[in-house]
């Protein structure tokens, strides 16, 4: 089980095994980088959410790191945040998938507010998996 506390230990782990495979080494660009911080919504990360994710507290810390980070270096925040129409007009199979919805404009769809976007910094809704499918993302990186 991963905990906030063994997330450092499970991560170097993990970082390990998967090394022979990792052979295309990614290295940042800091002139070129942006931060895209997904789905970090009161949906996931509530406790008393149908929708609950337990890893999402887990790296809440880590997240709030980068976009200090990212934030103190000049290069974007980007948030995205899965949402859904209150008549159901968007929900497509993700209304079988999930328990409870995200709707739109609702408190629990809003991003969790130890890491809410500042003012001025994107905001991507999504009503799909892909922050890609049928938003503006591609435009803003």
């Amino acid at each position: 089980m991963i905990t906030s506390g063994t997330l450092n230990e499970k991560t170097a782990e993990w970082l390990e095994k998967i090394a022979p495979f990792n052979i295309h080494k990614m290295e940042l660009n800091r002139e070129f980088a942006a931060l895209l911080v997904v789905d970090m919504q009161n949906f996931f990360l509530d406790k008393s959410s149908p929708t609950f994710t337990s890893g999402g507290p887990i790296i809440l810390q880590n997240v709030k790191r980068l976009i200090g980070a990212f934030r103190k270096a000049g290069r974007p925040v980007i948030y995205t945040r899965h949402v859904h129409h209150p008549d159901d007009i968007d929900i497509g199979i993700m209304g079988w998938w999930w328990k409870g919805k995200c709707v739109e404009g609702s408190p629990e769809s809003e991003i969790y507010r130890e890491i809410a976007p500042l003012s001025g910094e994107k905001v991507v809704l999504k009503h799909r998996y892909s922050a890609f499918y049928n938003t503006d993302l591609e435009t803003v990186l």
